[in-house]
């Protein structure tokens, strides 16, 4: 399967907007049970849960259900309910110990994926740990406002510490060859400082976004797909990289710019990204 670049945040509680989820672009849909969705309603919502995924399957999306957190009476039947209806996987949310994902990985089903999300200082620092406990663990990602709140900070007003703390995420998941995703951006009013995160994001490496708005994720598969022009100039180097490969030649310029083992590399892999997603032929 793809790895989705969009991971769009549906409650669970909300089937009145399941239909517009569908149809919204996401490479994902995450049905949640948890922050979203109130203690009173946390049961009654996973009886929605076969409706949302009926739905985000016939779209061509992937279907996440975000469960309640392990130590949670809810957890336990958020899982199960997550397998019956045929899920990709299950977004484990506020994460901080690898033991405590193990155990969650010989309570779930088999054939679904585990994503977590590191949403608390302890989180965040065991997050090399974190990113490999079990062969399930395909994503790990960033969780900004919950984080934000265990450190006692606005993130608005913690540049820096957020920016840290998201690069050691997507660092500590490069380095175990597992997906990163970035945070999901509160403001759906404001599309451009929504694009200029995503941005960000794609520049300290992650490679998909949760959204909390239909509107925000066209913004979310543009940024973190190649552009045409990127997929011109990777189509251009590889050509010329390959010919001079054939003559025993591994460092060329293409538009005045060193080309070498690394470079064409990237050009492979921007070309394979392009291809995963319908851009280029694959």
């Amino acid at each position: 399967m793809t790895d989705p670049r969009s991971l769009l945040f549906i409650p669970s509680n909300r089937p009145d907007r399941f239909e517009k989820a569908s149809r919204s672009g996401a490479d994902a849909v995450i049905l949640d049970l948890e922050d979203s969705v109130g203690v009173s309603q946390k049961v009654a919502s996973r009886d929605n849960l076969q409706q949302g995924a009926d739905l985000a399957v016939a779209a061509g999306q992937s279907v996440y259900v975000r469960v309640n957190p392990v130590d949670t009476e809810w957890h336990t039947e958020d899982l199960a309910a997550a397998a019956r209806i045929g899920a990709r996987g299950v977004i484990v949310p506020k994460c901080e110990d690898a033991d405590v994902v193990g155990r969650i990985d010989r309570d779930l089903a088999a054939g679904l994926e585990l994503v977590l999300i590191l949403e608390t200082a302890a989180g965040v620092l065991n997050a090399v740990p974190l990113a490999r406990p079990t062969d399930r663990v395909r994503r790990i990602s960033f969780g900004a406002y919950d984080f934000a709140l265990d450190m006692g900070v606005v993130p608005e007003q913690a540049h820096a510490l957020m920016t840290s703390s998201r690069i050691h995420v997507a660092m500590a998941a490069a380095a175990a060859g597992v997906q990163s995703i970035d945070t999901a951006f509160a403001d759906v009013r404001d599309p451009d400082a929504m694009r200029r995160q995503t941005e960000e994001a794609r520049g300290m490496g992650f490679t998909a976004k949760f959204a909390i708005h239909p509107g925000q994720v066209p913004i979310v598969n543009e940024v973190l797909s190649p552009s045409p022009a990127e997929i011109d100039t990777a189509q251009r180097i590889l050509a010329a990289f390959d010919e001079a490969e054939r003559d025993g030649i591994a460092a060329i310029t293409v538009d005045d710019k060193l080309v070498d083992y690394p470079i064409a590399q990237r050009a492979q892999a921007t070309l394979e990204r392009a291809a995963q997603f319908g851009l280029v032929a694959s």
